[in-house]
């Protein structure tokens, strides 16, 4: 009777240990089919740069040429957009070393260092495209260039958003849909060596909200009462750009340490002015795109006590400061 017991324990931990070891080779199994499915898909190991040179404001051509691929995602290591086809064309505009990426299928990551080196003066300036662009536009709003090169008989537009050629044509216009520093490129007569690049700010299109305060009385509300009265002045006549004393000899250092002594404490908002054109004030942009009144920027800094790094101003024809770009080092600091 004992022994009977025994071996039909013995039996039944038999198959358990066989039902054990079974789930484990399904379960190594599966696993193993999962790599090999994944490394089938990411045997891309490589992608083509293609330049007559890697200098500073040269075109380069960046592509991925393997099999099977049907989602790109390039990011070349400058702050620049994204870019998502399969071949694109970028331009440095400082030298370094950039650590490019590319991301195939969402599963795929190739990185390549490419090191920019500063442009030659081996340039031939008499065929250098030549075209001319604005300070800035407001976006959303339709843009027109026009080559004026002579003996150009072909052309290629780029203008900084799509990562590929936007026009052939002598003559085009362009909509830019995102704010922010725009780098425009033209290429005649498929002369890669030479190719003319200029900077366009896009200001954001800031939506205005009216805010209708509610009244417990039942005077009617004049829309009107909280609008200052014009300058006295001929309602015909042009309004005239009031200048503070200190605007013409203003650049990118001076407003720095202007604003450090603001940070301090050491300039009230009056001197502050002093640097703008009084009924043309500059609106202030960050590199998220945030944008700022200039009295918004001026109480942020005071209240922070933080010194602001790496601004950049935009002047009109009048040296009115226009745009005021800030690159914000720390993310609390507005």
């Amino acid at each position: 009777m004992g022994m009977f017991v025994f071996g039909k324990l013995k039996g039944y931990f038999d198959i358990k240990v066989v039902l054990v070891f079974l789930s484990v080779f399904l379960l190594s199994s599966f696993v193993i089919i999962i790599n090999l499915n994944n490394d089938e898909e990411c045997r891309v190991r490589e992608f083509k740069v293609e330049a007559t040179s890697l200098e500073v404001g040269e075109l380069i051509i960046f592509s991925d040429v393997s099999q099977n691929a049907h989602s790109w995602r390039w990011y070349f290591g400058d702050n620049s957009q994204i870019s998502f086809r399969s071949k694109v064309g970028h331009i440095f505009m400082k030298e370094g070393e950039y650590l490019i990426r590319l991301i195939v299928n969402n599963e795929c990551s190739i990185e390549k260092l490419v090191t920019i080196v500063p442009k030659k003066n081996a340039i031939d300036n008499s065929k250098m495209p030549v075209f001319s662009v604005a300070s800035h536009v407001l976006e959303g709003e339709k843009i027109d260039f026009e080559d004026r090169t002579e003996g150009a008989k072909s052309w290629e537009w780029r203008f900084g958003e799509s990562g590929k050629v936007d026009s052939f044509d002598e003559k085009c216009s362009y909509m830019f849909t995102s704010p922010g520093v725009k780098s425009i490129s033209l290429i005649v007569n498929n002369d890669y060596k030479h190719v003319t690049v200029k900077e366009i700010f896009v200001v954001p299109k800031k939506e205005e909200k009216i805010k209708i305060e509610k009244y417990k009385s039942d005077i009617p509300h004049n829309p009107f009462q909280n609008i200052p009265d014009a300058p006295p002045e001929d309602v015909n006549a042009p309004v005239k750009v009031s200048k503070g004393p200190e605007i013409g000899g203003t650049d990118d250092g001076k407003l720095e340490s202007l604003l450090e002594s603001v940070a301090k404490g050491k300039t009230s908002y009056d001197n502050f002015l002093k640097h703008f054109c009084k009924y043309n004030l500059p609106i202030v942009i960050y590199k998220d795109a945030k944008t700022s009144t200039l009295r918004e920027f001026f109480n942020a800094v005071k209240k922070k006590g933080d010194r602001v790094k790496d601004v950049r101003i935009q002047k009109d024809t009048e040296d009115c400061i226009r745009v005021i770009n800030v690159d914000k080092k720390h993310k609390h600091y507005f």
